[in-house]
């Protein structure tokens, strides 16, 4: 009998890895299709988010051709904004367990083999047309071992990564850093490690404060800056990356915050059409 339920167990443990890897799979595979596009106009603005998991979609509903994570819910949404009149594509960039290192521009990178996702990145046309970029990123820098990332690390990555992004294609997009999730820290870190994130947030809020290259308040989504991420619901069945009601959430909060700038930026598209 204890044969039958370990077997069992097994069978269950492969099932659910299995479910996993085919998620991450629909959430690849349906970036190709750009989910995020809303038309109401013929004047035409992008946004861009990029990061590890959190802004990849790990733990959205996904299917082959329907997008996951921010990049989708945050098109749905707008699509119901009157205040917005014109063409908004959002483009999801996120790269599964990455960290702050992996984003480095290989420039700023001390690693022999010098990463690439954002050199990549800044080499797509889609990217440096890009008006507003949102950044999710760091929540895997705890759990490097060789070499470990301390918090005063991750911040420097950061801060490297948002003035390497300044200085490409459009000189005047704003950039909205956000803090990093905490939600099941308790569960899969160390008490050392849940310290370490915790400082990690509290350096991010002092650099966008500091604001000396220009970062915006992104969504504080960690539990000690915001106890309306709390809620069982909007996290998925590992406790650490958000659900469906979770990115949801999310995309709702994001419509206000970012609301200003789309609206001031597609007044300046008109003023310069007009020759004002």
């Amino acid at each position: 009998m204890d044969i039958f339920y370990s077997l069992v167990r097994i069978v269950k443990v492969f099932a659910t890895v299995c479910h996993f890897y085919l998620k991450l799979s629909f959430i690849y595979i349906a970036r190709w299709y750009e989910p995020g596009l809303r038309t109401k106009g013929e004047y035409n603005h992008s946004i861009v988010v990029l990061g590890d998991d959190h802004a990849l979609g790990v733990g959205d509903y996904s299917t082959l051709t329907a997008g996951s994570g921010i990049a989708q819910k945050l098109g749905r949404e707008l699509a119901k904004e009157v205040s917005i009149r014109q063409t908004w594509q959002i483009y999801n960039r996120g790269a599964y367990k990455t960290s702050s290192e992996d984003w480095l521009h290989p420039a700023d990178s001390k690693r022999k083999e010098k990463p690439e996702l954002l050199s990549k990145v800044l080499q797509d046309p889609k990217f440096l047309r890009a008006e507003i970029v949102i950044i999710m990123l760091g929540s895997c820098d705890v759990l490097r071992k060789d070499p470990a990332i301390s918090p005063q690390e991750t911040v420097r990555n950061l801060e490297l990564i948002c003035q390497a992004i300044k200085k490409t294609g459009n000189q005047s997009k704003s950039i909205y850093l956000c803090t990093i999730p905490t939600a099941g820290d308790d569960t899969y870190l160390t008490q050392e490690q849940m310290e370490d994130n915790l400082l990690r947030n509290q350096l991010i809020e002092a650099y966008i404060k500091k604001n000396d290259d220009g970062v915006r308040q992104g969504l504080q989504i960690d539990l000690a800056s915001n106890f309306e991420m709390k809620r069982r619901n909007l996290y998925w069945q590992d406790g650490r990356h958000f659900s469906d009601t979770g990115y949801t959430k999310m995309a709702k909060d994001w419509v206000p915050l970012i609301r200003p700038d789309m609206v001031k930026r597609e007044f300046q598209l008109y003023r310069s059409d007009l020759g004002m």
